[in-house]
């Protein structure tokens, strides 16, 4: 059996008002992996109609996702093939369900609803419209004045003129290198997060089939998640554009995966060079961003 899933960054609200989005990696029949995002509360600058939502996570990253799930007081479900229990929310529980692609067609290119978001569609004119989506507060109607337009980019076409135009075309936001306990250093460029014509934008690359970029984690049932913790020197051929999809996956020069849950690793891996990378490992993979070992990243020279 096919499991229907949007994928990643696809919103979803619960009919227990729990606001989340999904991750883009694969899961048991029935179950979508997700980080809580909101929870219902009395008052807040970001409503639905006459319901109003407090964020719950301070930022993406294991743990910041692991103070999240705390918060939303998810049911924790153990996965012996992530080997760790999963924020995974069942399809029965779902009262809405974003497609992003529709919610984009249906907000940006039907109608003019977001009028203040015009400039959007000079930074992404040169792309497939059909292979656009929007997610985070856009995309459920409950943003406010300073909220980010969270763009997701399909397939690798796309990816790679979005990624290009955020590095010439838009400021930066913001400089840091701690995600939730990932650490990559060399980041202050606006690669996925800046501003253009004073409005703010963000984007993620996404698959057009959840991790089919990715051999190692395609398939649910052959997942092999390592369990050993190292510290290595890798040299990372440039230009792979899966570096740029969620996860960001690609290959060393020896062949072996070397694969990110933590998105804004895709920039050192897309650029490649030679890296040094704490995470989990084993001959055929090295992973960062788990929250049993949030690893890190960073570059420690090119190759001559």
């Amino acid at each position: 059996m096919t499991q229907l899933r949007y994928g990643h960054d696809s919103t979803i609200i619960t009919k227990d008002l729990l606001v989340a989005v999904e991750i883009g990696i694969k899961s048991p029949e029935g179950l979508i992996p997700v980080i809580p995002k909101y929870v219902s509360c009395r008052e807040s600058k970001w409503k639905r109609k006459k319901l109003s939502f407090c964020r719950i996570i301070s930022e993406y990253g294991p743990y910041g996702i692991s103070d999240a799930i705390k918060s939303s007081k998810i049911k924790m479900l153990y996965d012996p093939i992530y080997r760790i229990k999963m924020p995974y929310i069942k399809k029965e529980d779902i009262m809405i369900y974003n497609n992003p692609k529709d919610i984009f067609m249906e907000n940006f290119i039907y109608s003019y609803k977001y009028i203040e978001s015009l400039p959007l569609f000079d930074l992404i004119k040169d792309l497939d419209i059909k292979q656009i989506g929007i997610t985070g507060s856009y995309s459920l109607g409950m943003q406010y004045g300073e909220s980010d337009i969270d763009l997701v980019i399909y397939g690798e076409k796309n990816v790679e003129l979005i990624y290009n135009k955020f590095i010439n075309n838009t400021n930066i936001i913001e400089c840091k290198n701690s995600f939730g306990g990932v650490i990559i250093d060399d980041l202050c460029v606006p690669w996925r997060r800046g501003t253009y014509r004073g409005k703010a934008y963000s984007w993620t690359g996404v698959p057009n089939e959840i991790a089919s970029h990715c051999d190692p984690i395609k398939d649910y049932n052959k997942i092999i998640i390592p369990d050993k913790v190292e510290n290595l020197n890798v040299y990372i051929p440039n230009g792979q554009i899966n570096g740029l999809l969620y996860p960001p996956c690609v290959r060393d020069s020896n062949g072996r995966y070397i694969i990110s849950f933590e998105f804004n690793a895709g920039y050192l891996l897309y650029n490649g060079g030679h890296l040094s990378i704490s995470g989990l490992s084993n001959e055929k993979s090295i992973i960062i961003g788990t929250r049993e070992f949030p690893g890190k990243i960073s570059k420690i020279g090119s190759k001559s």
